[in-house]
């Protein structure tokens, strides 16, 4: 009796599918999860991305809306067997409204001043199975971070001319392992009065180079009195970069810190 019960058990075994234990329909609503992914090999398995991931290994991936405004349901359509992404995607509620639907939907980090980025791109190889590969890409960029000598050099960032950053942002990760001083000393974005910007004395302002319609652009900025006070102004040290690389922490961001010290 006990062998007959046996086979029938093994029997039913066989019949079931066997799924492939790595996922090969993920989506990605973040563009630095997104360029990690790539950078495994997993690029053939996306099949949608949020706007801002715009590696060319995606281009064929359906866009499901911007990161900064995710809605379910450009996500469910695509039915993914796993959907990835950062403490970027937002809103936060969208993890648990993807959860409670049954779609597995792990955000890989919380910080988005980057100090657990290197374990995100352990959790993706996890993930994804493919952790030796994933070990040396984070042991690589972890090395690529290490913070530079001490320059002195005063750095202020902007996103749009008036938020400025401060702790606990990518700009602050940056700016500090390029060796260099972050003077805005608040917690995240803020907005600074004129004579916040003057008493501060930066020697190198960096702004979101999209937002050039607000700032009026590099001219526009050295133009602005509280901007001309300072030694960055007066040097004319004040550029225009993309948002991407200079407030988002990412597998560029070594070439990101190489760049502030060439300011």
């Amino acid at each position: 009796m006990w062998r007959k019960s046996l086979s029938t058990a093994l029997l039913a075994l066989l019949a079931c599918p066997v799924w492939a234990a790595a996922p090969e329909r993920i989506v990605v609503m973040t563009a630095d999860v997104a360029d990690v992914v790539v950078a495994l090999g997993a690029a053939p398995t996306v099949i949608g991305r949020d706007r801002s991931s715009q590696h060319p290994a995606l281009a064929s991936a359906a866009v499901i809306g911007f990161n900064r405004s995710l809605s379910v349901e450009p996500i469910t359509r695509l039915k993914p067997q796993l959907v990835l992404g950062s403490s970027l995607a937002q809103p936060a509620t969208i993890w648990p409204q993807l959860q409670k639907l049954g779609i597995p939907a792990q955000q890989v980090s919380q910080h988005e001043d980057g100090r657990d980025f290197a374990n995100s791109i352990r959790e993706i190889g996890r993930l994804l199975e493919q952790s030796a590969r994933a070990e040396q890409l984070a042991q690589q960029w972890q090395q690529g971070m290490t913070a530079k000598t001490a320059t002195g050099v005063r750095y202020l960032f902007t996103y749009d001319g008036s938020l400025v950053a401060g702790k606990n942002t990518a700009a602050d990760t940056l700016i500090r392992a390029a060796g260099g001083i972050n003077i805005a000393e608040h917690d995240g974005f803020k907005p600074l009065s004129r004579e916040a910007w003057r008493r501060l004395k930066p020697e190198v302002i960096v702004v979101a180079d999209h937002n050039r319609a607000i700032t009026g652009g590099r001219a526009g900025l050295l133009a602005r009195p509280e901007i001309a006070l300072t030694p960055a102004g007066q040097k004319g040290r004040v550029y225009e970069l993309p948002a991407g690389e200079m407030f988002r922490i990412d597998l560029d961001s070594p070439k990101a810190v190489s760049k502030l010290g060439q300011l």
